[in-house]
């Protein structure tokens, strides 16, 4: 996966060192370099490819979904330390939001098993789903998740 081949729709900035740090010092999980490498490229930025398939727990069936934007580094509305220190209710604990979707649903970093993975799966969460079928697996890791992102089909 090359990061430079990802083409934005919305793109500000890039983080600073400064923001990977203080991010690092307030979210105690360890978040994958490939995230943080995205955001030295484009924080809080919006791809161009936002769309992705997933099977919905709550549902029981195969869904789509787009990304609105991902959680960046910097003090902007759009931050990942501020969503992680101000999760919404009944936000499952282990889940780090990292991208959210418009609609108060978040695609998410999974630490419930192992708090300590490297690279985690990445997953969907619901906010008006039932405890217990908000969250569907979506991806094994970032990677992935970066490659399965497909532009938006006409409607």
């Amino acid at each position: 996966m090359y990061l430079s081949d990802i083409r934005w729709y919305r793109c500000e900035k890039a983080a600073t060192s400064k923001a990977v740090i203080k991010t690092k010092s307030k979210i105690k999980f360890k978040l994958p370099q490939l995230y943080y490498d995205l955001m030295m490229i484009c924080d809080a930025g919006a791809p161009l490819k936002t769309d992705f398939d997933y099977y919905d727990n709550s549902h029981k069936c195969k869904m789509s979904q787009a990304l609105g934007c991902f959680l960046g580094l910097e003090d902007n509305e759009y931050n990942i330390v501020k969503s992680f220190l101000n999760s919404p209710e009944f936000f499952p604990e282990g889940l780090i939001a990292f991208a959210e979707t418009g609609g108060g649903d978040y695609i998410c970093f999974d630490y419930r098993e192992r708090k300590d993975n490297l690279d985690p799966p990445i997953v969907y969460w619901s906010h008006e789903a039932d405890v217990g079928k908000d969250v569907s697996f979506v991806a094994k890791n970032f990677e992935e998740f970066l490659r399965i992102l497909k532009e938006p089909e006409d409607e």
